[in-house]
């Protein structure tokens, strides 16, 4: 076997007593979940819930969205749109919305188990639905609900338990297991490494294979993680903690990792290709980059997570300046992703969990990339 299908063996093996079947049925479950709530956090504009033409700016006036959370609103009228819950008059404005009614918040737990999401997660997505006319005016923040008193079980739920986090995690694990093994240098450096999810497998998995030589830099933008991550991680005196920032110039010299783990972190990037150029630059000749992310949208995280991905309070949002700016797109698809790793100069490996197995319909995959 190729160290490709070790990694995606693993994953598998992973999430082997979970059901597979009718993923995309329950994934369904929970975007109709987010609509609902969508519709009815729009429909404080009475003007649109009553049918009459209204453009976004009328929308957002009328509801008191806050300037750094106005692109989310935008995306939420389109896909509204799209899923025929509104309707789209042509020049820009909409009309005639509607709200549903109560079937998909009883649905949701079903779907919420199926898919291995831990109870935490259930109360912070419908809380999230619920206070969505707090969230656009900063009346509240996700942070809040995501981080209860620091507390970091729903964040994990949302990044480690549960079946799609589960299995990358797991390939991501043995793939930067079999990439050191084989390197003569052991410099890795995990970007927005955040809750440390992903790390934990990760250095569990070093720790296995009694790997020697490795130094470990976990850095997030954030201090916030810093502390916590430094406590949890302890026992492995090879292992750093510093700030980093995707979206600046790095203060690392060129060619200092041998490896670069970057989880849930790159559609964060105002403009791909310069973060990966950035990355690239980072890692020294036959250096690997190991990146998960998500490849479509979720509308549940649309109504939960994407507040995280707004501005600082106060300030606006800073527009993405690649092939996503003007769309308030956040995420990339499969292939955007290999297309951009290609032109950055990297050799992309294939793509894990694969196109066409049970787990497609999460959408969440695995890239290895080489210099």
């Amino acid at each position: 076997m190729t160290s490709f299908e070790i990694a995606a063996a693993a994953g598998m093996d992973a999430v082997r007593e979970h059901d597979l079947t009718n993923l995309a049925v329950h994934m369904r479950r929970l975007d109709e979940t987010a609509l609902l709530g969508i519709a009815r956090a729009v429909s404080a504009d009475r003007a649109l819930a009553a049918g009459e033409a209204r453009s976004a700016d009328e929308v957002m006036h009328a509801l008191g969205v806050v300037p750094r959370h106005r692109w989310i609103v935008r995306r939420w009228l389109r896909v509204l749109a799209e899923e025929g819950k509104l309707t789209a008059v042509g020049d820009g404005r909409y009309r005639n919305l509607v709200t549903g009614g109560d079937g998909e918040f009883t649905a949701f737990d079903g779907a919420r188990r199926a898919l291995g999401y831990p109870p935490e997660l259930t109360g912070f997505f419908l809380e999230c639905i619920a206070r969505l006319p707090q969230l656009v005016r900063d009346e509240v923040s996700v942070q809040s609900i995501l981080f209860p008193d620091g507390d970091f079980a729903t964040a994990l739920g949302t990044y480690s338990h549960n079946i799609i986090s589960t299995c990358t995690n797991r390939v991501a694990a043995v793939l930067v297991r079999q990439i050191l093994t084989a390197s003569p240098s052991r410099r890795v450096l995990e970007v927005g490494a955040g809750i440390g999810g992903t790390t934990a497998g990760v250095v569990d998995e070093l720790d296995a294979a009694g790997l020697s030589g490795v130094d470990y830099e976990f850095t997030d933008l954030s201090r916030f993680f810093l502390v916590p991550a430094a406590e949890r991680f302890a026992d492995r005196p090879w292992m750093r903690f510093g700030l980093f920032d995707i979206n600046t110039e790095p203060d690392r010299r060129e060619g200092s990792a041998d490896l670069i783990i970057a989880a849930n972190v790159l559609h964060n990037a105002h403009d791909v290709d310069v973060v990966l150029a950035r990355l690239r630059g980072l890692l020294a000749p036959g250096g690997h980059l190991v990146i998960i992310e998500s490849c479509r949208e979720h509308y549940q995280v649309m109504t939960s997570m994407q507040f995280l991905m707004s501005g600082r309070a106060g300030e606006p949002r800073h527009e993405f300046t690649d092939f996503r700016a003007g769309t308030d797109r956040i995420f990339l698809t499969e292939h955007e992703w290999v297309d951009r790793l290609t032109a950055a100069g990297f050799g992309v490996g294939p793509v894990l969990p694969g196109a066409g197995g049970p787990l497609a319909p999460l959408a969440q995959h695995v890239f290895t990339a080489r210099v």
